[in-house]
């Protein structure tokens, strides 16, 4: 597994952040740190934390646009920029190419972004960020170490005319040694020609040897040239060592003005003290070898600087100098090097490059220039000279190089692409083994030639590749095609090429650089997906219920045709939350609490609500929704149904009601029978009370003889006992009649006073036998009323037979007649009040009630007609009859009211 990369990724959209970092999750070739930002300034703190690799950058962000961000990140990393990669919700040529000079490494449009395509742009970005970095380092180390040479350096391009004739040479680099040389700045010379600077350029020779260098490749090397330069205020004659190397279509120089040297050899050719100067002065250690003897003879005071040794320290390790500094695999090819002086002629400068360990134990790289200083008489070289210069660094630069190519290489060989590098202008075509891979063939069966590629694509896609390349714009450098190409086996395989194209000044594409991966394997499964999602659509579309896929955010993804028809919602309102419009207001929050409970679980989802008919009427539906879970566990989608059950909640309800209804008619059958069963039981008590006294008295007057106060007494209890058990048979007839609708009024023009007064004598031997008071108040001004004499009689006799039974002795009965109101009256009020036990208010609602006569411990004979008897009579004539009472033991009040 390679190493993590750090990935930022900076949208304000949790779902777009949500899908790139599932995108990165399901690499298997890469692991990543994902850091996530919703605003740019968020994103600037993170990148100066944690100096992401690669960061996803949407162009629209809530302070920031893309363009603003990166300019902050340029100023914030100080031109060291990770790669970046735009992203933007649309295509736009302008915004992309805006971005690419801003520094953005690729551009990616959100609806076209897959999981494949996020991951190789990242990938790529990436590799090229660290590939430029890796370049523009290296390119300032050669500047810094160009410009910091105390020798003269530039670099110089052929100017040639329409033969290919050189004509002049163009200055494309000089240092700043050159420039104080020239008395020039860099801007005075660049871009300009060389026989302009140079005035005896072409007279002197040069230009031709020059010329040479750039048509053979041999290097020139000359010493003590004499040439003159021209400035603004005088020519400029100089003596310069110098030394042309071909590079490309030109050359590079560097020279030393040796033109105090020259004065000087002139002057003092004898003279050691200017050699030695001399020696000081050069950059490199300058020093003189003894070949026979193998130890250094001179050495200048830059050893100290190089190797951390003082020229006397050098001398005094004597032979043992290179054992002892040295690096073994370099000393072991040390007498071949020296070989190389048999045949070096006079002049003649051998390079060589190893390592010696400096004083501190590192091992440095130098490169010698050494040419024949003497010579013994038989011509054999006896001493060298020459310089060395460290180019570590430049090593180190090198091998780094050599390791990225390696990396490249190795990448090249582990990913399953063709990685290609099209020379437009030759029409030749590097590509890497994966061409193996991919077609088939081996490099060395194929052309390198992009004809060749050609007549491996499918002649139908010709054309399209073609189209797609002419319609690219001048400034579009980015290209992403599909199409088919044959591969060894004959059969025809889906690639995708994409790559960057280079254009020269002109905007003419002169090279690209790309790589074309195989994808039939991804084309054959969105082919198999495409045609399981029509399966799945006609499936859905026939089944009679509402189908629908939705996200774990509850967004829905599809409906089905039978939904459109239910709700009248066209496909694309019903997505997202649209949903949510055709269901009833009150529903709305159970069903979203029941599917939280349901995402948190990862359980079936199920829960009964109302959706809108497309008429406007709701009707209750079933949804349940299945979970699809990833390798994870984690919920991706939900696939659910809705089930109309409108008409089985209506049958439930019709249902709930009916047993209720059952419940009632049970429960007044239950308390019916139980008062029919009361009522049997009492009837019999009572009917059998007053049976048994007649029967026992009887009896009595039957089988003995009785004095003639005794026989009263026997008659008259049979006679009140008979009178009682009429009166119980009278009271069950009128209850009979009742029940019946058969009860019939006589009415005459009634005097309420006169039949109030008849009640009153009717029942005063009763209450004269318990010493009850009777009191009477009656308004005799009351007209009379339209009634039937008998029967108010007998619900003035009952309420007053009441009255006194449930009155204690030494008690009072008080009846009142009064009109009302007083002021026009319409009603006559009758109003009988005792002093009596009184009635409880749990029983005062029901004294009217049939065969009622409640708990009360003073319970009385009797069936409990009386009270329900005189309320339906009084009702007959149109009046009311309430009762009142304080409490038990408070006494209670009749009033029955009638109308005038």
């Amino acid at each position: 597994m390679a190493q993590p990369l750090t990935i930022l990724i900076i949208d304000d959209s949790p779902e777009d952040r949500q899908a790139y970092r599932r995108y990165l999750l399901q690499d298997r070739e890469h692991s990543y740190t994902i850091l996530e930002e919703e605003s740019g300034e968020g994103a600037l703190v993170l990148c100066r934390q944690f100096q992401p690799d690669g960061i996803l950058l949407d162009f629209l962000l809530p302070d920031l646009d893309g363009l603003e961000f990166m300019a902050e990140l340029k100023q914030q990393t100080q031109g060291a920029m990770p790669a970046v990669i735009m992203l933007t919700g649309y295509g736009n040529e302008v915004v992309a190419v805006q971005a690419m000079k801003s520094g953005v490494q690729d551009y990616l449009v959100k609806g076209q972004t897959t999981a494949e395509r996020l991951r190789s742009t990242i990938h790529s970005a990436i590799k090229n960020a660290q590939l430029r970095q890796e370049l523009q380092r290296s390119e300032e180390r050669f500047r810094t170490s160009v410009e910091n040479m105390l020798d003269c350096f530039g670099i110089y391009s052929a100017i040639r005319n329409e033969t290919g004739e050189i004509v002049d040479f163009q200055v494309d680099y000089v240092n700043a040694a050159a420039c104080e040389f020239n008395r020039m700045s860099q801007e005075e010379q660049q871009n300009k020609s060389l026989c302009k600077i140079l005035l005896n350029f072409r007279e002197s020779g040069l230009f031709n040897e020059c010329c040479q260098v750039v048509k053979t490749g041999k290097p020139l090397a000359k010493e003590s040239l004499t040439y003159t330069s021209f400035d603004s205020k005088q020519q400029l004659t100089k003596a310069v060592d110098i030394r042309i190397t071909k590079m490309a279509d030109g050359f590079v120089a560097s020279w030393r003005d040796v033109t105090e040297k020259k004065q000087a050899e002139q002057r003092l050719q004898e003279s050691q003290r200017f050699i030695e100067r001399i020696a000081e002065t050069t950059p490199g250690i300058l020093y003189v070898y003894d070949l026979p003897e193998a130890r250094n003879i001179y050495l200048n005071g830059q050893v100290a600087k190089l190797l951390g040794y003082t020229p006397q320290q050098i001398q005094d390790m004597g032979t043992e100098f290179l054992v002892n500094l040295m690096h073994p695999d370099d000393l072991a090819c040390s007498p071949v090097m020296d070989t190389r002086f048999d045949s070096a002629k006079d002049g003649d400068i051998l390079e060589h490059e190893y390592r010696m360990r400096h004083a501190n134990g590192e091992w440095r790289w130098f490169c010698s220039r050494d040419t024949v200083f003497t010579r013994n008489v038989d011509g054999s070289p006896h001493q060298i000279i020459g310089t060395t210069f460290d180019i570590t660094e430049r090593k180190q630069v090198e091998e780094k190089l050599r390791l990225s190519n390696e990396r490249f290489q190795l990448a090249a060989a582990a990913v399953n692409c063709l990685i290609y590098d099209w020379d437009i202008e030759k029409n030749t075509v590097d590509r890497t083994e994966g061409l193996t891979r991919i077609l088939g063939y081996s490099l060395e069966e194929t052309q390198a030639t992009h004809q060749w590629w050609r007549e491996q694509t499918h002649p139908e896609d010709r054309e399209l590749l073609g189209n797609y390349f002419r319609a690219m714009s001048a400034n579009q450098d980015h290209y992403a095609v599909e199409y088919r190409t044959r591969h060894k086996d004959q059969q025809y395989r889906y690639v995708l090429d994409q790559g960057v194209i280079k254009r020269d000044a002109n905007g003419q594409p002169v090279r690209a650089v790309g790589s074309t991966t195989d994808i039939s394997d991804r084309k054959l499964a969105e082919v198999a997906l495409r045609q399981s999602e029509e399966r799945y659509r006609y499936l859905s579309d026939a089944m009679p219920q509402l189908v629908w896929i939705c996200n774990p955010s509850g967004e829905y993804e599809h409906v089905n045709q039978r939904w459109c028809e239910f709700t009248g919602q066209p496909i694309e309102e019903a997505l997202g939350f649209g949903w949510t419009k055709v269901l009833h207001p009150e529903d709305i929050q159970p069903a979203i609490q029941t599917w939280t409970e349901a995402l948190q679980t990862g359980e079936l989802y199920e829960h009964e609500m109302r959706y809108r008919r497309f008429d406007g009427v709701y009707r209750w539906h079933l949804a349940r929704g299945l979970p699809i879970k990833d390798e994870q566990g984690r919920v991706m989608k939900w696939f659910g149904t809705s089930t109309d059950i409108d008409d089985r909640k209506q049958l439930e309800v019709e249902r709930h009601l009916l047993l209720q209804l059952e419940q009632t008619a049970r429960a007044e059958a239950e308390a019916a029978n139980r008062t029919k069963d009361e009522f049997v039981a009492m009837v019999s008590h009572d009917l059998r009370s007053p049976l048994n006294a007649i029967l026992g008295w009887a009896k009595l007057l039957r089988t003995r003889q009785f004095d003639p106060e005794n026989m009263t007494r026997a008659l008259e209890t049979i006679e009140s006992n008979a009178k009682c058990q009429a009166k119980l048979l009278e009271d069950l007839l009128d209850m009979s009649r009742i029940i019946r609708g058969k009860l019939q009024l006589e009415i005459t023009q009634v005097n309420l006073g006169a039949i109030i007064g008849v009640a009153i004598e009717t029942v005063y031997p009763s209450a004269n036998a318990k010493n009850i008071s009777l009191e009477s108040i009656l308004d005799r001004s009351i007209p009379a009323i339209s009634g039937d004499i008998n029967r108010l009689l007998q619900v003035l006799g009952n309420i007053l037979s009441n009255a006194i039974k449930f009155t204690p002795p030494e008690g009072r009965v008080e009846v009142r007649l009064s009109a009302y109101p007083e002021s026009n009256p319409d009603s006559a009020i009758i109003q009988v009040t005792d002093t009596g036990i009184g009635i409880s208010a749990e029983l005062l609602p029901y004294v009217f009630e049939r065969y009622h006569q409640g708990n009360s411990t003073h319970k009385q004979g009797g069936l409990g007609l009386g009270l329900a008897i005189a309320r339906h009579l009084v009702e007959l004539h149109g009046g009311t009859i309430q009762a009142a009472s304080p409490g038990v033991g408070q006494g209670a009040t009749f009033t029955i009211k009638l109308p005038l």
